[in-house]
């Protein structure tokens, strides 16, 4: 019988969900910026939505690159690597920004969005992995966290907890 990996599944569901929340952080005076100065109702409805795509693009490629890892993978110790252990290129980090926004999140579409990520959070429970890592041939390394980490972790969790009632309660 094949075994799973016994993954940090939730590690890798809030490390994600703060690397979102970045996103959106930073994305916000790009929008308020731009969305003042354009007249049209369509356009304002899109822009949001292509602003923080862009965003989360860069944002989760540049620092996978160049500080290995995002903010979120670096408060939960989780780091990426090939199959084979060694440093990924920057091709296929890109590739995978691509991925996750586009099938785990689904374009943050709202609605659509909370589908995809159901079906990521299936997948990576079912499989031990994420679609795309299976296709890119990443595989996620976790590290041993300290106390303080999870002091942070728990403090995290609690900030986005409270942002995601927020979002609930203005959504609806």
């Amino acid at each position: 019988m094949n075994q799973k990996p016994n993954n940090h599944y939730t590690a890798r569901i809030l490390a994600k969900v703060f690397d979102i929340k970045v996103a959106e952080i930073l994305s916000l005076p790009l929008r308020e910026f731009i969305l003042v100065r354009i007249n049209g109702e369509i356009l304002n409805q899109i822009l949001p939505y292509i602003m923080t795509f862009i965003v989360f693009i860069i944002y989760d490629t540049s620092f996978q690159f160049f500080a290995k890892g995002s903010l979120g993978k670096k408060i939960f110790n989780i780091h990426l690597v090939s199959n084979e252990n060694q440093e990924i290129p920057i091709t296929i980090i890109l590739y995978r920004s691509f991925y996750v926004f586009c099938f785990g999140l689904g374009f943050m579409i709202p609605k659509i969005s909370i589908l995809f990520a159901l079906f990521s959070i299936f997948y990576l429970f079912k499989n031990g992995t994420t679609h795309w890592d299976k296709v890119l041939k990443i595989k996620i390394v976790f590290k041993q966290i300290s106390i303080f980490r999870m002091v942070m972790i728990a403090f995290c969790f609690l900030i986005l907890l409270n942002s995601y009632f927020r979002l609930i309660k203005d959504y609806y």
